[in-house]
């Protein structure tokens, strides 16, 4: 599980998608990089397509997931699992466009 720390670092990040990609390559690495300490600030994701389950459900969760990834790394087999903590909540564009904007006026925030 994610140190109980990184719950409360602001959020420094929006995202416009939560798709599979998004979790697997750029999340992927803003967690390393929070569990690294090079990095202290979480996403804020914003849905922009139809529907709610998948916000529903990592809201369920706080916002947490799994990452599995295997492959092959210098010759040998690899596998990795991994929490990751880097979303801080998301927001569906179509019924939160005032919080997003609001948000984006953080002096916190750094990347969009």
């Amino acid at each position: 599980m994610p140190d109980e720390a990184v719950f409360n670092l602001p959020e420094k990040i929006i995202s416009f998608g939560t798709g599979v990609l998004l979790k697997g390559l750029p999340y992927y690495f803003v967690n390393k990089a929070i569990n690294e300490g090079k990095f202290n600030g979480r996403i804020l994701a914003v849905k922009s397509t139809p529907g709610t389950t998948e916000i529903e459900s990592l809201a369920n969760q706080d916002y947490l997931f799994t990452l599995q990834s295997k492959g092959i790394q210098n010759g040998q087999e690899t596998e990795e699992t991994v929490i990751n903590a880097s979303i801080s909540r998301i927001l569906h564009a179509d019924a939160s466009w005032n919080e997003i904007l609001n948000a984006a006026h953080n002096p916190d925030l750094q990347i969009v």
